[in-house]
């Protein structure tokens, strides 16, 4: 979904998103290793450069425009329209073999028509050969699921 840059009155935004200080210290930030921060949400960037040293921040538009195997942490809002398989494509490579890829998705009871739903992600993801291993609640509408390379694939 291609819209004008800084348009973003269409995008749902989710409600009672929880603290930086409740989610970050979960997201296993590694320290000294770029992330970026893909989508709308920004509610976390500041913790997460501060763990990282450096945090790009980009929209969620294909392609995203990162050399591949860049980011030890890629924290990636898939809350509005995407494909799902080009998205993981995208992601896992942009993200380090030792890095972690976290795809937020929203929650069975918010979920839209047209967005993505964690079967998607899953559907999406597994066939990379990055495997899911963590659920985290971002808050009440929204959750992520960290995906990490498999040990046999690293």
């Amino acid at each position: 979904m291609r819209r004008a840059r800084g348009d973003t009155a269409d995008m749902p935004r989710p409600k009672g998103l929880r603290d930086a200080a409740e989610v970050v210290p979960k997201l296993g930030v590694p320290v000294g290793l770029p992330a970026v921060r893909i989508g709308e949400i920004a509610a976390y960037d500041r913790p997460i450069e501060h763990l990282a040293g450096q945090l790009d921040r980009a929209e969620l538009e294909l392609p995203l425009r990162y050399r591949a195997a860049r980011f030890g942490l890629c924290l990636c809002f898939a809350l509005e329209a995407i494909g799902a398989n080009a998205l993981a494509a995208e992601l896992t490579r942009i993200t380090s073999t030792d890095g972690t890829v976290w795809v937020v998705v929203w929650k069975k009871p918010f979920l839209r028509p047209g967005l993505l739903s964690w079967d998607d992600v899953q559907a999406a993801m597994l066939p990379t050969g990055w495997v899911d291993n963590k659920i985290l609640s971002f808050g009440d509408e929204v959750y992520a699921t960290r995906y990490v390379l498999r040990k046999a694939l690293r």
